[in-house]
C-alpha cells in the first residue's frame, strides 16, 4: 500500500476509527491518472458533540500528496450510523472493503452491527419487488 496513503490519514484532525479505499481501485478499473477515493468514520471529541455548535459531521480533503491525487471523505460516527440506518449502500462499501488503508478494533465491532443491516437491507428489497410488503412491513410493524 503508497505510504502516501497512511500519511493523509495520519493528519486528520480527528481519529479514524477506519479508512478503506473505494472507487475505481476498489472496482479493480483504476487508469493510470486514478485518484485514491478514501472514506471512513472519524470520532469527534466530547466538547464538540455535546456544545452549542452543530459540530462538523463530515470532512472533505482532497489533492496531491506526494505526487498522488487524494480524495478523502469522513463522516462522524453519528452521521455514519444514521446514513447505515436509511439502508445507504455507500456506507456499507466503506465499511466491507477490503483496501483497508487504517483500521481498529471499533472498525470490526461497526461491521458486526451492520451485519443486522444488510439483512433487513436484503429482506426489504425481497419483499418489495415479490410484492409482499405493505408499509407496515417495511417500517417493521
Amino acid at each position: 500500500m503508497n505510504p502516501s496513503l497512511h500519511k493523509i490519514v495520519r493528519e486528520q484532525p480527528y481519529p479514524l476509527l477506519f479508512a478503506t479505499i473505494s472507487g475505481a481501485h476498489l472496482y479493480g478499473f483504476p487508469s493510470p491518472d486514478s485518484d485514491f477515493d478514501l472514506r471512513g468514520v472519524h470520532l469527534l471529541p466530547v466538547r464538540e458533540v455535546l456544545g452549542l455548535k452543530t459540530p462538523r459531521e463530515t470532512i472533505e480533503v482532497s489533492g496531491m500528496y506526494d505526487g498522488i491525487e487524494m480524495d478523502l471523505v469522513t463522516h462522524d460516527a453519528k452521521k455514519f450510523f444514521s446514513l447505515l440506518l436509511k439502508k445507504n449502500g455507500y456506507v456499507l462499501e466503506q465499511l466491507y472493503s477490503p483496501l483497508i488503508v487504517h483500521t481498529t478494533p471499533e472498525h470490526e465491532e461497526l461491521k458486526r452491527i451492520a451485519r443486522g443491516s444488510i439483512t433487513r437491507i436484503i429482506t426489504s428489497d425481497s419483499r418489495k419487488r415479490s410484492g409482499t410488503c405493505s408499509r407496515r412491513n417495511i417500517r417493521g410493524g
